[in-house]
């Protein structure tokens, strides 16, 4: 009979668990995108930014491969300069059932204010009607990578500067991380244009 019992309790456990850390969750990201934001009308006043909503489908328990020889690459931007990074890890993910992969990046050299910076830059299938056409971007830090698993979390997707001003040299994601997946999460196209 007590083990009977313990049944429904493990399961009411197991949901509270699982309500708290999407309760966490929300609210981990509704601040991250506050203060994204807050950083972007502060480099460009007036513009009004949009985001996909929350859909946790879109963070993603990944493993990663760190390359035996880096290579470093040239990567042409959108304004005139090339931008060089070398290969941090390669990711592989799976989004309903299908597997993927992205290539992680340092910029090269690393300057001392992004010592742990892990570049990711994508495009998708959702470009350039619902996301900006050049691409997005997500930064990770070294620390995220850890023991072969890593949390991709395309819900914090940015777009760079490009899309809200002309100007910038915003580096162009190689072909390697253009995915053949619709990523519905992150910051979509702004609402006012430039």
């Amino acid at each position: 009979m007590n083990k009977l019992l313990l049944i429904p309790f493990f399961i009411i456990l197991t949901l509270f668990h699982k309500n708290g850390f999407c309760q966490d969750y929300t609210t981990e990201l509704a601040s991250h995108r506050e203060k994204y934001k807050i950083e972007t009308q502060g480099r460009f006043p007036g513009q009004l930014q949009d985001f996909y909503a929350e859909n946790t489908k879109f963070r993603i328990e990944a493993s990663y491969k760190k390359p035996r020889k880096p290579k470093t690459i040239s990567v042409p931007t959108s304004g005139v300069k090339i931008k060089d990074y070398t290969e941090f890890a390669v990711v592989t993910f799976k989004i309903e059932g299908k597997k993927y992969k992205i290539t992680t990046y340092r910029q090269s050299p690393v300057l001392p204010l992004y010592r742990n910076l892990v570049f990711v830059p994508f495009k998708d299938p959702t470009a350039p009607k619902d996301t900006y056409g050049g691409g997005r971007y997500m930064d990770m830090d070294v620390n995220d990578f850890k023991d072969g698993k890593v949390i991709l979390d395309f819900n914090k997707a940015y777009n760079p500067y490009c899309a809200f001003s002309d100007g910038w040299n915003c580096p162009i994601p190689p072909k390697e991380n253009h995915l053949n997946v619709k990523i519905e999460a992150g910051e979509k196209v702004p609402l006012t244009g430039h």
